[in-house]
């Protein structure tokens, strides 16, 4: 991982979110606003604020090992954590990294927080890492997770067949998407695009 990355943690703003690391202090708060429908995919379901921390604290390890980028989401307007998001699978030399283990709090799915999200983190690894490859992968099963990637303007390109065995046994398919910097201009502009018309929406309401 390059300098840009492990010696200071980017933080990534935008009018409405902030994007920062990840920190210890942080479990108590995640694990308020999370909901058993957040695990349904995931490796493995969170039941306790302690697994939470030890949670945190093995991502925060893949940080400090220059193995992945763990963030919160908050809203700029209450300075609440609203969600939770990373990088990882980074590889400088072959210039690709995938986006993914991200989820919200309940009453921001559905709206506006994905693409602010994924903008920031998309024009971070295309317009600062110079990733030519951004990666995203989802549990075949996880339908709503695949429309908003697809929404991203994301390419689906296939599955990967029994990907993973998840901590309750389950082997899942994962279904793989991907943004290339071919793609990322046009990608970009449909993002700012929605991001425009929804501003429009809440100055009108």
């Amino acid at each position: 991982m390059s300098q840009l990355v492990s010696i200071e943690p980017p933080v990534l703003e935008s009018d409405s979110i902030i994007i920062r690391p990840l920190q210890q202090g942080d479990a108590r708060y995640l694990f308020s606003i999370s909901y058993p429908e957040v695990w349904t995919y995931m490796f493995g379901e969170i039941k306790t604020e302690i697994e939470m921390e030890k949670h945190v604290s093995k991502k925060i390890k893949l940080r400090n090992q220059m193995k992945a980028l763990p963030f919160v989401v908050v809203l700029r307007e209450t300075n609440e954590i609203i969600g939770t998001t990373s990088i990882y699978e980074i590889n400088l030399s072959q210039r690709s990294c995938e986006i993914g283990a991200t989820w919200y709090a309940s009453k921001f799915l559905r709206t506006f927080v994905n693409s602010e999200c994924k903008y920031l983190l998309l024009n971070f690894c295309f317009e600062e890492l110079k990733m030519i490859r951004v990666q995203f992968k989802t549990d075949e099963r996880n339908v709503r997770s695949q429309k908003a990637i697809e929404r991203l303007g994301a390419i689906k390109e296939g599955i990967l067949r029994k990907e993973r065995i998840l901590e309750n046994g389950y082997i899942r398919n994962a279904v793989v998407y991907s943004i290339t910097d071919d793609d990322w201009g046009k990608v970009k502009q449909v993002i700012l695009e929605k991001k425009h018309e929804n501003n429009i929406v809440k100055e009108c309401t």
